[in-house]
Parts: C-alpha cells; structure tokens; sequence
C-alpha cells in the first residue's frame, strides 16, 4: 500500500486530532487505512507490483469513514487497465465511485483512494470470486500402468546419429538488424542486451540503453545520482537523475518489470529534452489513444510526429503491450539520428 502526501487541509485535521468517527460494528476498516470501510473482514492478502493486496470475499462493499470538516470522496482505479504509475504522481482516471457503497468485480485488483483529490489515504483490494474459492473434485484416480515389455538391447555395432549442432545465438528481426549493428557498433547497445532481442526489455535495461545515447552523443559521463531502495543500477541511478524515469512509489524503481510501449515512449521523449533536442508536439491520431495514459498522451504524439516510435498496425498504438529488446533499441537509434 502506497502513502501519498496529502493536501495541506488535511494535514492540519489530522494534526487538531479530528479522526474518522467510530464506524458501525458491521464495517472494517482495511488494516493501516481507517479511511476506507469494508462490509467484511479480509480473508488473507497477495502482492501487486510490492504492494499489499487485501483479498476480500464476494459482495464486499466499501464506503468512506465519516471525516469531519473534511470533504472526501472514494475513488477505484482498476489496476489491469490503469497499471501502477511510473511517470509523475497523476493517475488516469478510470472509474469514480458514487454514489457509495463500492461494489467492486471479482477477480480484479483495485487501487482504492480516499481523498478529495487524486492523492491521499490508499490501498489495493481484491475480491475473491465464487469460481476462485469453489473447491475442485478430486480427480479420479488412475489404474496403475500396465507393465511394458522391456527395450531391445541397441546394437552396438550400429553407427548412431551425429547430435543436431545448437541453433546459433537468436539474431534481431531483418528490419532491426542494421539498426541493432550500429547501436553495438557506437558502444550504446550493452553486450547484456545482445541476445533474445525478442524479448521484453525490463525498465533498468532501458535506463542502459538510454545512458548510452546521452553518453554518446555528449561524450561525457553522466555523474548525477538519484538512488531507490530496490535496485544500485547506475544506469536507472543515471536517468532519474536526469529526469527521465521515475519511480513507482515509495522510493522504489521496480527494475525488473517489463516497459510497456507508453512508458517508452515517455522515456524517448524525456530522453529528447535532457538533451535540449525536444521532439516536436503533436497529439496523437492513433485509433486507441484514448487508451493511452494521460502522463503518457503527449510523449506518444511526439513519437508519432517525430517517426521515433511506430503504431502495431490497424493505426493502433497498443500502449500497454510489452516492449520488445530489438524495438528499444530501434527506436534508440533512431532518436540518436535526429539528437546526435
């Protein structure tokens, strides 16, 4: 569960010592929010990008304690089609909850905010569905395996197969190739990124790739440090203090997570203003930017006005599918073509 600051209002009613009124003996409130009530206690508790999830049983219903002085609305973000935030403090809004109580869907994880903004007191719920919590039939058992006539001895004097030689190492697709070739070449493409290029790139290896470009094109090492609790990386260390990348609350990165094509596209053109090249402004004609995130609606029309990054075909963006090794670095080299 993530701590948010929240507004200067509520502050000082927490500092006079104005809490939640005492809620029903029917309401729970979620453990470390006294804000935000369930109509039943939860049942156990699973993890979401490191935070805590509560599980919850079906037909939970959720309402706000009654803060005096105070107003407070409850807000739910489901986090499959929002994600966690990596750019910025601002959500996208998905859905208000009012009027209360909130009802939300089994199976879905939910980001719950209690505040007069889009910031404050929060926590992560899951309901837990009928089809999750049904036991299942034993299977059937099965009848004990016939006893199988024993293998014919190999002859030795045959001569056996050659062993089929190992594929060779995975190479990018054709229309990266020559794009890949000079990324290695400049010294921008790390040896650890010279394989599986079909692979889904994790943030901190984009945060190398792009390190190499500012390197490059400046000839100079970025000396500038911002440290997270969950990774050394020097190259994730590098971009956020560049301000290219940020974390994902609390002071942490989560390194390993895969980029998606929206947070690429942030980072190409946050790259693009470090180093006073900004890409040119344009909003975005994509047939799905309204799937976009707001924090990434401008960075995904100076891709497309730029020709840094492409859409997936059918005019569709697809902002939250992963982003390939082979296509970060394509698109690397060609914003090191248009700042070099």
């Amino acid at each position: 569960m993530r701590k948010r600051t929240l507004s200067l209002l509520l502050a000082l009613t927490l500092a006079v010592g104005v809490l939640a009124v005492p809620a029903a003996a029917a309401d729970f409130a979620i453990p470390g929010n006294q804000y935000i009530l369930a109509s039943s206690e939860p049942t156990g508790t699973t993890a979401y990008s490191g935070c805590t999830v509560y599980i919850y049983p079906e037909g939970t219903e959720f309402t706000l304690a009654n803060i005096p002085s105070f107003p407070c609305d409850l807000t739910a973000y489901d986090t499959d089609k929002v994600g966690t935030v990596n750019f910025g403090p601002n959500y996208e809004f998905y859905s208000a909850v009012d009027p209360l109580p909130f009802v939300p869907q089994a199976g879905v994880i939910y980001h719950l905010v209690a505040s007069d903004t889009m910031t404050g007191f929060e926590s992560y719920i899951l309901i837990e569905g009928s089809a999750t919590t049904t036991p299942t039939e034993p299977a059937e058992p099965t009848d004990p395996a016939e006893p199988t006539e024993p293998a014919e001895p190999e002859d030795p004097s045959e001569p056996t197969e050659p062993a089929e030689p190992e594929e060779p190492a995975e190479q990018p697709a054709e229309w990266a190739a020559e794009q890949v070739s000079a990324g290695i070449e400049l010294g921008i493409v790390p040896e650890s990124l010279q394989s599986a290029y079909a692979q889904a790139t994790t943030r901190a290896e984009f945060c190398a790739l792009a390190a190499g470009l500012y390197e490059t094109v400046t000839g100079s090492e970025i000396t500038d440090r911002m440290t997270f609790t969950d990774t050394e990386d020097e190259n994730v260390e590098k971009m956020a203090a560049l301000g290219v990348v940020n974390g994902v609350g609390e002071n942490r990165f989560d390194p390993d997570a895969s980029l998606t094509r929206q947070e690429a596209a942030t980072m190409l053109a946050r790259l693009a203003a470090a180093l006073e090249k900004p890409l040119p402004a344009q909003a975005s004609t994509f047939a799905d930017t309204d799937s976009v995130a707001s924090w990434a609606l401008e960075a995904v029309g100076q891709m497309q006005a730029s020709g840094v990054m492409n859409g997936t075909g059918n005019d569709m963006f697809s902002p939250g599918d992963p982003y390939e090794r082979q296509q970060s670095i394509a698109t690397i080299m060609r914003l090191y073509e248009l700042v070099k």
